[in-house]
This record gives structure tokens, sequence and C-alpha cells, in this order.
């Protein structure tokens, strides 16, 4: 007898309970009813007579079915009624009775746990597992494992009966752990799936050490006689497993980790059980995770990403044992592929581990020794595998591959895979995108996004002509499976593309290689390389013409304004004998908008002095040209916006601006002055007579003189390149569009539009004349000046002070009938002429000869002055002031005046240009009688010339 035992009765004592319990028992059987008397004989026969023992425990297992069945009667019942209430209610022997049963079993546990744990654990187990499979047909419930708990533990007998199991589990793990748990699994095959309930609630008292003895026992019966996949207590294994995942996943995650990293480890005194059982570790955790969906999403978060290519190559070691377990190398890469694909989370690992194998990062990593070729071999195969599987699934099913769902949430770690050296990873990376692209066609434009902003070669470059055919071809296999249910993508992915590219912010990349690669792709677009008949680079430049004025616009990043404008002038301008266009082009909102941001970004141009400054201004005269050309709004915006930034809100310095205005020395401070306070300052004195009521004064009283005006000290060849370079803008606004067709322009044909020019004219006189009045063409006479001065003066201030105005007047007058419009500024400066040359001495003011000759000369190329009033130019420069005032009044005024310059005396000749008939209107003696008389008078500087105009 074990000395752990409780010793036994002696005489008469046990004999006379063992023949009670015996007669008592079929009494209680046969009658069904419980009686306490016989449960407490039936205690003491089980602690003093070892012998009586299966017949009290049976005695018990009648005890309890009683009460199970009469709860399950209870339940149907209450279900045929609609109740959930599954209590029932025992009498009160019945309660004491299972009360002391339970009490007395588990104090014999908890005394001697070596000797009762092992016996009463296999009873309740085994009574567990009877009744759960006897009532599971009668227990009305769905089958879900919180229901089946709440079921059995609502009843009293199963309750203490699980309680009691719980208890001798407790004691076994000390010291028979593997017993325990070989039990649990005996119990669990037998009566499958109904003690799945049992499984869950011990497990959940003892989580860790429970899956971790399930683990080592289920990979001891796999590794047993070769069975794999085929072992009887595999699914029970997975089941068990299954449950204490699904709400202790730290703990289930720990225990795959800890099993997984012992079959890697190398001990000197292993024994061939041993190391058989770490060989078979891997395939047995693969089919684990082949059985249960929850079991492989905790191998994949944890155990996966402990792999590395060092531990790949050591698996690869015992690889040769696993095959054996899957009938061949091709069911183990189907079950590979398998898991794989249904993998929900660390997807983006799983391709890194790939792809490590297959395609190294780097040319510099490409295998040398022949266990790493043969790696590489087999990486490349399990790759293509993977993917040809991915192609099959999605063209038949409709359903999401959580695969590609996890690979889709970590997209970033794909995209990098399209710029890689490496030609596989690039390919792999493309189809990849194509299948996530028929899950979610939002992937093509991210992609392309990516690609755009981080390309630095034309080969990266070329990703985003394969993403369009990707998508291309997307489009087609969604449309033919329309009838699943998904949505059909029409937009154009390099748009929607672009359109996240230019509102990423990331400091590691620059918006101007966005531009650069935008102007490449347009190149292979415009030369046919980009084999698309929609032109989609074309459309999603157009579509970001809002974003372009903005960067073009600005002066922050002029390396982006290049680049932008160099983009813009490549998608506006086309180019001579190229095929029309077939995209829609800008709207007039646009085109304004890009007609403004261009005329901003030419004169940022015109302030750098390099190459690059000029070119920037030659490209802002190609945007405005082709602006000009399609839009007539953009045209008379871009006009005013030049003339207006280059004569007063602009830079004029560049231009020649004689006087800038200080603007720097107006404060806050100045600008608080009110005029009528230093009005009131001066007392009394502003209501006596013949006194001014208005205080002038040239600064701030207690700030001293006021500094308006600053020298000019750019420098002189500077300021003529950035004038030729302002008419050339001019210039672009008022281009015919008759060349837009070349083929039905005429030899000899003015490339400038007239009507342009006039209203460059036009727009001049707007700008200068302060007054509206008096601007017609026709000239008073010389008194009637005299209601103008004021105007005249500040009309000859602004051309004095503002060169480019001088150089405007030259470019209207090469357009000989626009000069005309201009006739007020014109008499302007002549009347302040005459003026300023009457109160001269007998000395010639250079200054005023100078603007004398550039008027004359000015009128002389617009042909307002006929010969030989028009040589009168190279006549002043020999006359003294009194003569030249009367030159000016009598020759040129006079003239004028009588003959107003109108449009209409110009005709066009057979090349297009205009001209003026001099032989059909020439000016009387009383226009030229001065002239001669005047060059008699100074016929020894003016006899050559005199002899040229009026020998004749």
């Amino acid at each position: 007898m074990n000395p752990s035992m409780p010793p036994m009765m002696k005489g008469p004592d046990l004999m006379s309970e063992l023949r009670s319990f015996i007669s008592g028992a079929t009494r209680s059987a046969r009658k069904g009813h419980m009686d306490i008397g016989m449960a407490r004989v039936a205690l003491s026969l089980l602690k003093t007579l070892p012998a009586s023992r299966e017949a009290v425990l049976e005695y018990f297992c009648s005890l309890f079915d009683d009460i199970v069945g009469r709860y399950i009667e209870n339940v149907e019942i209450a279900s045929q009624k609609g109740s959930k209430d599954h209590e029932v209610s025992l009498s009160a022997q019945e309660e004491t009775t299972i009360a002391e049963v339970h009490n007395v079993i588990c104090d014999f546990v908890s005394s001697s746990p070596e000797a009762w744990a092992p016996i009463i654990s296999k009873w309740s187990l085994q009574l567990l597992g009877e009744l759960s499979s006897r009532y599971a047909c009668r227990a009305t419930h769905t089958g879900v494992l919180s229901e089946s708990l709440q079921l059995w533990m609502s009843c009293r007998a199963t309750r203490s009966l699980i309680d009691i199991t719980t208890q001798c589990l407790s004691c076994l793990m000390n010291f028979d752990t593997e017993s325990c748990i070989n039990a649990l699994l005996d119990t669990c095959v037998a009566h499958n799936p109904h003690f799945d309930w049992v499984v869950a609630h011990v497990g959940s008292c003892f989580p860790r050490t429970v899956m971790t003895r399930v683990l080592s026992c289920g990979l001891k019966d796999f590794c047993s006689n070769q069975q794999g996949p085929k072992a009887p207590k595999l699914n029970s294994v997975v089941q068990i497993l299954g449950y204490l995942a699904s709400s202790h996943s730290s703990d289930m995650r720990r225990a795959l980790l800890q099993l997984f990293q012992w079959s890697l480890e190398k001990s000197k005194i292993s024994d061939a059980v041993t190391i058989h059982q770490q060989n078979s570790t891997v395939p047995f955790l693969l089919q684990l995770a082949n059985l249960s969906s929850t079991l492989l999403r905790s191998l994949s978060m944890d155990v996966l990403h402990t792999l590395t290519p060092k531990i790949l190559s050591q698996l690869a070691e015992q690889s040769a044992d696993w095959l054996a377990y899957y009938g061949g190398r091709e069911a183990f890469q189907d079950l590979l592929v398998h898991l794989v694909l249904g993998c929900p989370t660390g997807a983006p690992t799983i391709l890194a581990l790939i792809l490590d194998c297959a395609a190294p990062p780097s040319p510099k990593l490409i295998p040398t020794t022949p266990e790493e070729v043969i790696v590489q071999s087999n990486g490349q195969e399990f790759l293509e595998l993977l993917l040809q599987e991915l192609s099959l699934l999605l063209h038949q099913s409709d359903g999401n591959i959580p695969f590609l769902v996890s690979l889709r949430q970590e997209l970033k770690t794909v995209l990098p895979l399209l710029l890689s050296p490496m030609r596989l990873r690039v390919q792999s990376a493309l189809r990849l995108i194509g299948f996530m692209g028929l899950q979610s066609p939002s992937v093509f434009p991210i992609a392309v996004s990516y690609v755009l902003v981080k390309a630095e070669t034309e080969e990266h470059l070329s990703v985003v002509a394969k993403l369009l055919e990707n998508q291309a071809s997307t489009n087609g296999n969604i449309r033919k499976a329309n009838r699943t249910g998904l949505p059909i993508e029409h937009s154009n992915i390099l748009q929607l593309g672009l359109e996240q590219a230019l509102h990423k912010k990331d400091d590691k990349s620059s918006p101007v290689d966005l531009w650069k690669n935008l102007t490449t792709l347009l190149r292979w677009e415009r030369s046919g390389k980009l084999t698309n008949c929609c032109q989609p680079v074309l459309k999603a430049i157009y579509s970001t013409i809002g974003t372009a004025c903005s960067s073009l616009g600005s002066s922050v990043d002029p390396k982006l304004a290049h680049a932008v404008a160099e983009t813009l002038v490549l998608a506006l301008v086309q180019e001579p004998g190229e095929n029309p266009t077939s995209v829609t082009p800008p709207s007039i909102q646009d085109a304004l908008r890009l007609a403004h941001s261009t005329v901003s970004y030419f004169f940022m141009c015109l302030e750098d002095e390099g190459s690059k400054g000029f070119e920037g201004c030659q490209l802002a005269c190609k945007l405005l040209s082709r602006l000009s050309l399609r839009s007539s709004a953009a045209r008379s915006l871009a006009l005013r916006t030049l003339l207006e930034l280059a004569l007063f809100h602009g830079p004029t310095h560049l231009l020649g601006a004689k006087e800038l205005l200080n603007e720097e020395v107006l404060t806050a401070e100045e600008t608080d002055i009110r005029l009528m306070d230093e009005n009131l300052k001066q007392g009394l004195s502003w209501v006596l007579a013949q006194r001014h009521s208005s205080v002038f004064h040239a600064g701030v009283i207690g700030s001293g003189l006021r500094t308006l005006n600053i020298e000019n000290t750019t420098s002189p060849v500077l300021i003529q390149r950035n004038i030729q370079l302002f008419l050339d803008a001019v210039r672009s606004c008022c281009v015919s569009s008759a060349i837009l067709d070349p083929s039905t322009m005429e030899p000899g044909m003015p490339t400038l539009s007239l009507d342009t020019v006039i209203s460059v004219s036009l727009l001049l006189v707007e700008l200068i004349s302060p007054d509206v009045m008096y601007n017609g063409l026709p000239w008073p006479d010389e008194d009637g000046c005299k209601a103008t001065v004021e105007r005249d003066c500040s009309i000859r201030r602004k051309l004095e002070q503002l060169p480019i105005l001088w150089e405007l007047l030259w470019f209207i007058a090469l357009q000989r009938p626009a000069l005309c419009y201009c006739s007020v500024l014109l008499r302007a400066v002549t009347a302040t002429l005459i003026a300023q040359w009457s109160s001269c001495s007998q000395y010639r003011n250079p200054g005023l000869l100078s603007t004398t000759v550039k008027l004359l000369s000015l009128l002389a190329l617009g042909q307002l002055l006929p010969s030989p009033l028009s040589s009168l130019r190279d006549v002043v420069h020999y006359l003294k002031p009194q003569e030249i005032v009367q030159v000016l009044q009598k020759c040129v005024w006079n003239y004028m005046r009588d003959n107003v310059p109108a449009p209409a005396l110009f005709s066009r000749d057979s090349h297009g240009n205009m001209w003026r008939d001099s032989t059909q209107d020439l000016p009387g003696p009383q226009y030229t009688e001065t002239m001669r008389l005047l060059m008699l008078a100074n016929i020894e500087d003016l006899g050559e010339l005199y002899a040229q105009l009026f020998d004749n």
C-alpha cells in the first residue's frame, strides 16, 4: 500500500460500510434518487478502501449524470418556452451531497496530490468528456465556444467537476505535466468536438503552461512513426491552441517562438530523438498554421520576424527531413505558397525574405558559392510560384487575399522595390502592384507618385510607363470581372499620382526633381516612346496648372520655377510640323493664372544676371507667346501686367529707371501724422486773409527731411540686356496667330499682330497719361496746350525717368499705324520741348537735344513726318535753341496739327508691311520753308543734306 494513502478501516466497520454501499448504490440506481448518507459512505470507502475506488467513482458518475440529465431537460423546456435561464434548482439534499463530494475530493487532492491527482484527474476528465458527448445533441446552442461554456458552467454538477479537474491539473503541473497534458489530449480526441469547452476553461486557468505542454506533446505525436499531418492528436492540438490563442495571443506567440528557437539550438549531448524532434519542428509549426488561421497569425507576428538569411541557411540543413511529411517537394512548395497567401500580417517581411533569397538588394551581393546559388534558384522558383498563384486566385474569385491585404496596408515597403537596381525586384514589385490594383485601384496613383518624386534616372522613370500599362490591363480585367461587383477605375492614374506628389510634404524629396521627371516623361510621350494615344502626361500637367502657377510665380525657389517653366513650355508650345494634340487645353481661368505667373517668373529671371536668368526669360517668352495665341484674355492680362510691373510696381531699376522710390523711409509712425493736425498747430493763421490754409513741407515735423528718391546704380550693359529681354517678352505677346500654321504664311508676312501692337499703344497711353481728356489723335493749336500743361509735364517726367518707355515707343513705331494711337504722348513731349528750348540761352542743352532727336526720329520711323521733315533729326544738331523752337513749332507742330496722324493714311504692301505713300502726301512750303531757310543759314554744315532734300 502506498504510504501516502490514508489507512484502511479495521474490523466489522469496514465490512458494514461496504455492504451498506453495495445495497444503497443498487437501490439508488434503481429508484433514481440521491441519498446523502450513501454519498458519505462512498466517500469514506474511497478514502479507506482502495479496492472500492472504481466502484465509488462509478457511483459518483451516475450521481453527476443524474443531475446533468435533469439540467439538460430543464434547458430543453426553457428553450421551448423561449427562456434563456438554464439554472436548475437542486434540492437541499442534492446541493449538500454535491458540495460534500466536491469538498472531500478536493481535500484528498490537496492533502496528497501525488496519490490522488492522477486518479481523480483521469476520472473527472473522462466523466466530463462522456457527459459532454452524451448530452451534446440535446444541448441547444449554436456551437460557439462562449455559449458552450455558459451552458455547462451554469450546471452545478459540471461546474464542480471542472473545478476538481482544474485543481488536479494544477497539482500535476508541478511534477507530471506530460501525463497531465496527454490525458487532456486523449480525452479531447475521444470526445471531439464536444470536449472543447473543457479544454478552453482549463487552458485559460494556466495558459502558458498548457500551451507549452500541448505543443511539446503535439510535436512528439507528430514525429512518432513519421505520421506528420495524419497524427491522431494533431487536430486536438490545433483546437486547444486555437482556443487559447484567441484570448491569450501574447502567450501563444511566446510559446511558438520558444519552440522555434529550441529547434535551432545545437547541443553536444543531444540524442537522436531530440534531434529528430528539432528537425521536425518547422514542419509541425507549418502544419499547425495550415490547420488554423489563428495560429498562422501568431506565427506570422513573432516567429516570422526572427527569420534572417543566416537562420534560413541553418534551416536549409534541416529541410531534407521535411519532405517526408508532405509527400514530395512540390507538395511542400504548395503548402508554403498557401500559407504565405493566407498570412494576414507580416506580408512585407515575407516578401523581403523571399526577395533576399531570389534577388539580392544590389549587384554587389550576387551569390558566389554553390550553396548561395542553390538558395537563389529555389527563391526565384518559389517567388514565381507565389506570383502565379496570386494571379490565378485573383482571376478566379472576387475575395480578398490576406497576403495582398497585408501588403497593401504596408505599401510603403513595396514602393522602394520599384527603384531597385535589380530587375527581378522591379518586375516583382510591378506585378504585385498590378495584383493589388485589381482589388484597390488607388494603389496605382500612390506608386506613380512615389516614382515621380524619387526617380533619379531614366531607368527609374520608365517604371511609370510600365505602371500605366499595368493599370490599362487592370482596367480591362476589371471590366471583364465587373459582374463580381469590383469598381471600374477610369481616372488617369498619372494625373492622380501627380496631384499626390505635389501635395506630399517630404523633406527628403525635392519638387524640382518631380518637375524634371515630368519633363522627361512629356518628351517621351511627344516622341512616341510612351505608346498611349490618350496622352496621359499632357493631361496630368494640364490638370495641375494651378499648382504650377504657384511654383512658377514664386521667387522662393528659383530652381523650382525654372523646372516648372521648362515643363510648361514643353506642354504648351507645339513644335513646327508636330501633330496637333487632342487634349483639351487649359481653361480660361487657368490661362489667366498662368499668364500672370509667367510675367512674375519673367521678372524673377530678369533679376538674375547669370545664364539661368537669361534662359528663364526665354522660356517665359515662349510661354507668353503660346498663351497669347490661345487666349486673347490671357494676352491682354500678360501685356498689362508686363507694362505695369516694368513701369511702376516691379524692379524698374533693372530697366534703367533714373530715380527709384525709397519706400523703406516711410515708417509706420510717419503714416499716423494727419495734415489737419499740422494745420491746427499754426494757430489762427489759417483764418487770416490772403493766407494759405494748408501746410506743405518736404519732410515730417520732428523727423527731418524725407528722402523719396535714390539714384539707379545698375550697370548700363545689364540695363540694355534687360530692356532687350523685356521687349522680347512684349513682342511674344504680340505674335500673330498665322504662325500656328506655317504652311499658310506667305513669304514676308509679318509675325506680329498689328491689332495687338495697337492695344499696346492704347495701354501705354492709359498708364502714362494721368487724364482721359484730350487723348485723341488730333494735335490742337499751340494755344490749346495751355489746358494740358500739367499733364504734358507729367508725361514728360515719366519718359525721362523711365527710358523703357522710349524703347516701347520705338517698338510701336515699327508697326507704323500703331504709333498714331500714341499721339497724345508725342504731343506732350513736343510741347514741353518747345517750352524748354524757348527758355534756353544760346548754348544747346545736351539733354534737351537728345530728347529732341529721339522725338524726331520716332516721328520719322513711324512715318508721321514725311520727307523732308523726316530728316529734321539730322538738322537739329546744328541749330541754335531759338532755331530749334522754330523748327518744332512751324515744321513739326503745324504739320501734325493740319495732318492728323490717322491709321487710315497707311496701306499694306505686297509683303504685308504698312507704309505711308509720301509721294501722294508731300508737305507744303508752309511746313518746309522754315527748315530750308535754317539749313541755308547753316549751309557750311548742312550743305550736302540740303542738296539731297531741296535741290530737286
